[in-house]
């Protein structure tokens, strides 16, 4: 039977990026360091764009009447959300000029007068370094990883420190990854598997959990050395020997005379047990908070920081030069230019206000942390905000990275703010933050003769309505790398 060619009509939806969502998911993923970037070299292509003169000054009835009206704007907006990664259209009714005076999330929001004066140029930064974030995450990006491995690897990289190290526990980057990723099926053992391949990323050493862990991952990249079975034997069963100087025993034990073990130590000694360091930049990291904390009464203000970016808006002159032209080619192209430049301030004027959206709710979450301190910690995941802002989880994830907000307190990134809960028996989940400042006061005033056992300190936690078992206390206690009661007693007798 032969085949005959036809017609057929399939009806289906289809999601498209517009070029105007793609720049706007690109600014809001950016660094306040980035848009600055960004605004500088479009300020020298783009000759539509310009930075406004300061702003006027205004009596105080008519700046009282402009932040309530556009407090009711804003207001109308929250009640109808627009998620920018997952809408089909941005409205196009953009002005030729908009500055940060014209953002504001609710009447609890406010934002100070800008001025260009104060705006500080992406010139008169340093240029960044190559981070060990971006060292990891470059040899990841180019690794074969199916799908759910991917994910997995970037969650362990991101909780990797400055130093090298692993800082929470698979446990906990376990609990994270099902909180966020929904419909993925995983266990510690999936999460064992891809640390172990990171692991074998440079710098040699890295993603281990402890300083043991670390050495032996670069003992092994040294199997060429005769006296790496020694060493590694050594340090995975009698670290604390190295830290008391017993070469007596270490010689009696592994059968060393003098020049083995000078050979043994001096392969040790060539280790290096901080392999993140390597890539921390000798400058001070330079942040630009987004947002600004401050206690106004009884109530917590949350504004943008004007002070960050420049005021925009569109060259008026080369507009009204536009008018006049026909249809020739140089009139298209001024028209393109303002089209990009309308676009530029569209991206960060919603990037502005999804971050005090969000920024509005994790102060509201945690406000007895800015009021109490760690020990006040509310459990906060990605999940909470973006069904309370009806944002998807993924527009969350990038207003919450390399975004941070000035407190009283200290300036924090907002992803500080985000902390698992931990079940407890008959009363509510305290977050993994708030245990560890616990555990660590505890530690701190206790006996340096009597230390405390982990069994001791969950009957203490007991006392003060927080349940957890003790394997509990001995992860948190091992991710603030307190040592054991019996280490600790050993430190302290070696220290009098």
């Amino acid at each position: 039977m032969a085949l005959m060619p036809g017609l057929q009509i399939n009806i289906g939806q289809q999601l498209k990026l517009t070029p105007q969502l793609q720049q706007s998911i690109k600014i809001l993923q950016y660094s306040a360091l980035e848009v600055q970037q960004t605004i500088e070299q479009t300020l020298e292509a783009n000759y539509m764009l310009e930075v406004g003169d300061d702003l006027l000054e205004e009596s105080e009835e008519e700046s009282l009447a402009s932040l309530n009206e556009m407090a009711n704007e804003t207001t109308v907006s929250e009640e109808a959300p627009v998620d920018i990664e997952h809408s089909e259209t941005i409205k196009d009714d953009i002005g030729i000029d908009m500055d940060w005076n014209e953002v504001f999330g609710d009447h609890n929001s406010s934002v100070a007068k800008s001025s260009s004066e104060d705006y500080v140029s992406a010139e008169t930064y340093t240029s960044a370094e190559e981070s060990l974030f971006d060292r990891l995450s470059w040899q990841s990006d180019i690794y074969p990883w199916d799908r759910n491995d991917s994910v997995l690897a970037a969650y362990i990289i991101d909780d990797i420190n400055d130093e090298g190290y692993l800082e929470s526990s698979l446990e906990d980057i376990l609990i994270s990854v099902t909180d966020n990723e929904s419909g993925l099926s995983i266990d510690t053992s999936d999460l064992e598997r891809v640390l172990g391949i990171i692991q074998q990323f440079e710098p040699t050493g890295v993603g281990a959990r402890n300083v043991q862990e670390s050495l032996i991952l670069q003992l092994d990249s040294k199997a060429q050395n005769p006296f790496v079975v020694t060493a590694t034997k050594l340090i995975e069963d009698h670290f604390d020997w190295l830290s008391y100087h017993d070469t007596k025993r270490i010689k009696k034990v592994y059968g060393l005379d003098d020049d083995d073990l000078h050979q043994v130590l001096r392969l040790i000694q060539s280790l290096n047990p901080r392999p993140g360091r390597e890539f921390s930049s000798s400058e001070s990291e330079i942040i630009i908070p987004d947002l600004r904390l401050r206690r106004s009464s009884d109530k917590w203000l949350v504004e943008l920081n004007t002070n960050a970016f420049p005021r925009l808006q569109i060259n008026a002159a080369y507009v009204d030069l536009t008018s006049s032209l026909g249809n020739d080619e140089q009139s298209k192209k001024i028209k393109e230019q303002v089209i990009e430049a309308k676009g530029l301030i569209k991206s960060i004027q919603s990037r502005g206000e999804t971050l005090l959206r969000v920024g509005k709710f994790i102060v509201e979450k945690q406000r007895e942390f800015f009021e109490q301190g760690e020990y006040a910690m509310q459990p906060l995941v990605l999940r909470d905000v973006a069904e309370h802002l009806e944002l998807h989880e993924s527009t969350i994830s990038r207003a919450t990275n390399k975004k941070y907000i000035q407190t009283p307190r200290g300036t924090y990134e907002l992803k500080y703010f985000f902390s698992t809960g931990v079940s407890q028996y008959g009363s509510a989940d305290q977050s993994a933050i708030a245990i560890k400042a616990h555990i660590k006061e505890l530690i701190e005033s206790e006996d340096p003769k009597k230390p405390l056992s982990d069994n001791k300190l969950m009957s203490l936690l007991e006392e003060k309505e927080i349940v957890v078992a003790r394997r509990t206390i001995a992860k948190y206690r091992e991710a603030l790398k307190i040592p054991s009661s019996s280490e600790r007693k050993k430190l302290n007798q070696f220290k009098l």
